[in-house]
């Protein structure tokens, strides 16, 4: 086996095992501190006051963000393999792991902050704000992206 084979499998690999576990955080976080959420979670906010205006059953708040995930992830891993076979430079391959990347932190951020503002509340609309967290989030993944796509372009994946 050539040792670009290899590398290959073990980025298709890595790949997948990245997707489950991001996948897992997102189904899994509502679940484990369910004992600790309401029955519905606040999981949209407005522009004006900050407060909640939009909520889900807790199956549906841990369900649909992983949904978005598997979809978000096929939709990178496809556009990635069909780019390096429409073109033969060696500069365009791995481009899709720091959308990978980026995406999953960003969700998983965005999990992690609606389970946090819902914790210990009796009705979701007890729930703080999410605007910090969602800035954090968001710079989180940026510089997620940016350090996976400078090892990228440096030839490490």
């Amino acid at each position: 086996m050539s040792e670009g084979t290899e590398r290959k499998r073990g980025g298709a690999l890595g790949i997948a095992v990245w997707c489950a576990m991001v996948t897992a955080v997102l189904v899994g976080l509502p679940w484990a501190t369910s004992s600790r959420l309401p029955e519905r979670l606040a999981t949209h906010w407005g522009a004006g006051d900050g407060g909640p205006d939009g909520s889900m059953p807790l199956w549906a708040a841990a369900f649909f963000p992983a949904l978005a995930w598997v979809v978000l992830a096929l939709l990178i891993v496809a556009l990635g393999r069909w780019r390096g076979r429409a073109t033969s430079d060696p500069e365009t391959r791995g481009r899709s792991v720091p959308g990978l990347v980026s995406g999953g932190v960003l969700l998983v951020g965005a999990q992690a902050s609606i389970v946090r503002v819902n914790l210990d509340h009796a009705d979701w609309r007890q729930a703080g704000s999410v605007t910090l967290w969602a800035a954090v989030t968001l710079g989180a993944a940026v510089v997620a992206g940016l350090a996976e796509w400078a090892v990228a372009r440096r030839g490490g994946l």
